[in-house]
């Protein structure tokens, strides 16, 4: 397996850690000390600055660049674990970079707070996550609204051919009376392009897209003209939060629920009473 494979695969199963406490910042130089120059000399360029953040971000990116060129880092910050930084690369969980760029670490960081184990990994995944999602126009999903007054709202990552999906959506409205918003967006499992993904382009661009869902997932081939829909941007989306299976349940706050669940447990799950 040569190097980008392996470091690849440690990515894929890596975690993250928080950015709480970021290692005290201090400033060294980037550049050797020149000799004095006499008199007569021109006077030298001043040295180059950097934080001991700075310098070790550019350690980490040369290395990786040399060890596996193919991989793209998207940032490096410093983590609550001393010297070490998170790195993170697109479509990979974060990992634990040494600030020389010579050691990696992978696997959930916890913190060890009195009695419990707090995992920072999922504390940062759940912000990235709600973030993510916070950013999806609402005209862009499938929206149940609550019935009554709303007491929570879950996204749920969909496929019209899986039957835990199908199962979910049959308990719609028993959902939606214990006021909980449904936000559907499109996962079709068997990636894009594939045959569910245009089945799930053909809901988005129906006429009545809630209607056709509904459907959709009872069997029934939908017919729609073609349109600019969602559907590639929430499966790329569904990729970078971590949907690995269909129904995939978030809460606002970007916590992961689960997959499928009852409508009564959902609302358990949610804090609803």
């Amino acid at each position: 397996m040569n190097r980008t494979m392996l470091l690849l695969s440690a990515l894929a199963l890596a975690a993250c850690a928080p950015n709480d406490k970021p290692l005290k910042t201090q400033m060294i130089s980037a550049a050797e000390s020149a000799p004095a120059a006499s008199p007569a000399a021109a006077p030298s360029a001043p040295d180059v600055q950097m934080t001991s953040d700075q310098l070790a971000e550019k350690n980490i990116r040369a290395a990786l660049a040399e060890a596996a060129p193919q991989v793209k880092v998207d940032a490096v910050r410093p983590s609550s674990l001393k010297g070490m930084y998170e790195v993170k690369v697109k479509g990979y969980g974060p990992s634990y970079v040494s600030a020389d760029g010579k050691y990696m670490l992978q696997g959930e960081l916890f913190r060890i707070d009195g009695k419990e184990l707090v995992s920072e990994t999922e504390q940062v995944l759940t912000e990235e996550r709600k973030q993510a999602l916070a950013a999806v126009p609402l005209k862009d999903m499938l929206i149940y609204p609550a019935k009554g007054q709303r007491k929570a709202a879950v996204y749920v990552f969909t496929d019209v051919d899986c039957g835990y999906c199908r199962k979910l959506h049959s308990e719609i409205n028993e959902i939606n009376a214990l006021g909980i918003e449904v936000r559907y967006l499109a996962f079709p499992r068997a990636g894009y392009p594939s045959p569910s993904a245009s089945k799930l382009e053909a809901v988005w661009c129906n006429a009545n897209p809630l209607q056709a869902l509904t459907l959709s997932k009872q069997g029934q081939n939908v017919v729609s003209p073609a349109c600019a829909n969602p559907v590639k941007a929430q499966y790329e989306l569904g990729a970078q939060v971590g949907v690995h299976g269909t129904p995939a349940i978030f809460t606002e706050s970007g916590a992961q629920v689960g997959g499928y669940l009852p409508p009564k447990s959902l609302a358990d799950e949610l804090g609803i009473k």
